[in-house]
């Protein structure tokens, strides 16, 4: 029944999940449940929640069309959002930081349990002042779903996105005005976009922002 309800919102995001992906998130979800109980990886445990406020959340993140490549993903706890788009997407790289330890054992286990070969686990508190010591390169494309964007991720996504790149966030309350205000701290990085998402997650409505690293202004 919740495996019905994933695949069926996998489609409305254009994913036609194959017979692996759905044992891999059939699993995932079980792992998840299993890993709670003694380590409290997330406050949200029932099955179906973990479809609609974890999985299909995250999913939600393929809406704008990700670029192909590596992708960074920036506080990502159990592996939310990156884990269940390596999941879908198995061509794409994804390196996943957390700051606790607990999370990042879960996650080098559940991807080894998953047999996920394009997922990097990294344990480590992230920020502009050690984003070059641990990257020696740049990304196109940084995934967040903390709650505190600007505060705890543009600094770093200042720091390791490209030109051109894409900080994506979601939020189910964004305030543009406030965004695009502290936004002028950092002035390469610009408010392309704030829409809705297809499904519904962490809220009823969430909306998925985009950042993207320009050239300063003159």
């Amino acid at each position: 029944m919740f495996m019905d309800e994933l695949i069926r919102g996998a489609l409305l995001l254009g994913f036609e999940l194959s017979e692996l992906q759905i044992k891999q998130f059939a699993l995932y979800l079980e792992e998840l449940q299993r890993w709670n109980k003694t380590y409290s990886l997330t406050t949200i445990n029932e099955p179906a929640e973990i479809v609609r406020k974890h999985f299909l959340d995250s999913l939600n993140y393929a809406i704008p069309a990700v670029p192909e490549g590596e992708i960074l993903d920036l506080g990502t706890g159990p592996g939310f959002p990156g884990l269940p788009l390596a999941i879908v997407r198995p061509r794409d790289k994804f390196v996943l930081v957390d700051a606790r330890r607990k999370k990042t054992l879960f996650l080098n286990f559940i991807c080894q349990k998953l047999g996920l070969k394009n997922v990097q686990i990294i344990h480590l508190h992230l920020s502009r002042g050690n984003a070059r010591e641990v990257f020696d390169h740049s990304f196109s494309v940084i995934l967040t779903r903390a709650v505190a964007v600007i505060r705890e991720v543009v600094p770093a996504a200042d720091s390791l996105l490209k030109k051109g790149g894409v900080l994506l966030f979601s939020d189910a309350d964004p305030d543009r005005n406030a965004l695009e205000s502290a936004l002028k701290e950092w002035p390469e990085l610009k408010l392309e976009k704030l829409e809705k998402t297809k499904t519904a997650g962490r809220a009823l409505d969430i909306y998925l922002g985009t950042i993207r690293k320009t050239e300063a202004d003159e």
